[in-house]
């Protein structure tokens, strides 16, 4: 039984939370788990599954679990169509990545991954400036890492 209005509140929302992760896991799982679904390929079925995997990952990096998020979104990145979608997961990735508490190196392995992934799409889209500042930022965290650097 909540103290106060404020305390009432906070369980309504964490309920209303936890109610639609349910449902966003639940769209997920009935794919993976539906042979038809699971080896479907259309347009509907990846926007449906993208947009799952994508608000699922929301509420997880919106209660502080940011592997969960940043799992979550590596699972939609293949499903997004244009590389501006792409690109607004692999930064919503790399947020994830930066935020997540673990071992240095463990964090420099995850964000050197992402970055490398947003300069591949940066460099598709001809966005040559903002590659040249991924290839900056993949550097300083293969640094932490001790490998070597991308090439140009």
């Amino acid at each position: 039984m909540p103290r106060d209005i404020v305390e009432a509140y906070a369980l309504a929302m964490k309920a209303r939370e936890n109610s639609s992760r349910k449902a966003f896991q639940e769209v997920i799982d009935f794919c993976e788990n539906d042979l038809k679904c699971s080896t479907d390929n259309s347009r509907k079925r990846n926007t449906l599954l993208l947009w799952s995997y994508d608000r699922l990952a929301q509420s997880h990096f919106k209660s502080n679990d940011y592997k969960a998020a940043y799992n979550l979104w590596k699972k939609a990145l293949p499903l997004a169509g244009s590389v501006d979608l792409k690109l607004n997961l692999g930064w919503n990735m790399l947020a994830a990545a930066d935020k997540e508490v673990i071992d240095i190196k463990e964090k420099a392995a995850k964000i050197a991954e992402t970055v490398a992934m947003l300069q591949e799409l940066y460099q598709k889209n001809n966005d040559y400036d903002n590659s040249q500042k991924m290839q900056k930022l993949f550097n300083t965290a293969a640094n932490l890492l001790g490998k070597t650097k991308l090439p140009n």
